[in-house]
């Protein structure tokens, strides 16, 4: 074994691990959808008024329920039932839900939800929902602001 055998295994060595290195990379880097928030410390800052919010939310005592079903064409009803402590309707908000994907930010859709019967609110998605975990934020905005806020994964099915 010579010196330039020697040589000649150490470049194709190290040359296979700088080869499959750039290719992890390549791979990681464009897979990576973004990131989850766009400033840390901007979140942070606003740490303190959302459990101011949340715990006003808690005093209100409000029953939100919602319930999510895709239709034959891919679209998504979504109907929210709210009532209030003592069994009476919320009615005089206006309902959003935003449906997220957890990677494709692409496929996040907000939906205004519209009030039918009293404390009922419902609405169709505007594009078709895939199959797979979704983030559904829902938020009611009332004269004050935001007066509601709940935050659920769920999973739909084919």
């Amino acid at each position: 074994m010579t010196g330039w055998t020697v040589l000649i295994w150490l470049f194709c060595f190290f040359g296979a691990v700088f080869t499959a290195n750039g290719i992890f990379l390549w791979v990681a880097i464009g897979s990576f959808p973004g990131t989850v928030v766009d400033s840390s410390y901007k979140a942070g800052q606003a740490f303190n008024s959302e459990v101011a919010a949340a715990r006003e939310q808690a005093s209100r005592g409000w029953q939100v329920n919602a319930h999510l079903e895709r239709k034959a064409e891919g679209r998504a009803q979504i109907a929210i039932n709210a009532e209030k402590a003592d069994g009476s309707p919320v009615s005089g908000v206006s309902f959003e839900a935003k449906l997220m994907h957890p990677l494709a930010t692409g496929q996040d859709q907000t939906i205004s939800l519209v009030e039918g019967e009293s404390g009922h609110y419902a609405a169709l998605t505007p594009n078709a929902v895939a199959a797979g975990k979704w983030h559904l934020i829902i938020e009611a905005h009332g004269a004050e602001g935001r007066v509601f806020r709940s935050e659920n994964t769920l999973f739909l099915t084919d």
